[in-house]
């Protein structure tokens, strides 16, 4: 490794704010290029960029200066990108979900029973506490990751998965009360392809 690479990851492990400076004008172009190389849009490839200069410090204490600190940045970059590639495929999907909710449909008693299971699925999403319908709709209309709520919301993961455990069993316990099951069928022969 470079020995003035190895300098600035010890700056950098022990707060010094001149090195984060030198690293960031070293690498800081180059990871930019990095991530528009492999098909970011020029705004996303700067807010990477700016991303991994972020993570860089907020973990600076866990560096270890006696690795490569360039090969880190690009793992970091890396890891980041796939991050983001990931969350646009969910809000594609997203969107072409919700696309497919907006098609006419012509059969009367479709409509009528589409309508009926609309219906309780608003009624139940009203009736769940307000914090654990926030986190269901965050992880099945908007598409984010549990780790993406956890960060938004300022909760562990854990407590969005079991946020979401407990909003499916409500779903489960209305659809079961109601004896929608033949709805459900409808619908899942409705969504496909």
């Amino acid at each position: 490794m470079n020995p003035n690479l190895r300098e600035i990851a010890y700056g950098i492990k022990n707060d010094c704010q001149t090195s984060f400076d030198q690293l960031y004008h070293l690498f800081h172009k180059k990871i930019y290029f990095f991530c528009v190389h492999y098909g970011l849009k020029t705004k996303d490839a700067e807010e990477i960029t700016q991303e991994v200069f972020v993570k860089i410090w907020i973990s600076r204490k866990s560096i270890n200066p006696e690795k490569c600190i360039k090969a880190y940045l690009y793992t970091i970059a890396k890891n980041v990108m796939i991050d983001e590639f990931k969350k646009q495929i969910r809000i594609k999907a997203t969107k072409d979900y919700q696309m497919q909710l907006i098609v006419p449909i012509n059969n009367t008693d479709n409509t009528l029973a589409y309508n009926e299971l609309m219906g309780l699925v608003e009624k139940t999403l009203m009736r769940l506490p307000e914090r654990r319908r926030t986190v269901f709709e965050m992880s099945r209309l908007k598409g984010l990751s549990h780790k993406e709520i956890a960060n938004e919301l300022s909760i562990s993961t854990k407590t969005v998965e079991n946020h979401l455990t407990l909003a499916l069993q409500s779903f489960r316990e209305v659809f079961q009360d109601s004896k929608i099951i033949s709805l459900i069928f409808f619908l899942i022969s409705f969504f496909k392809y």
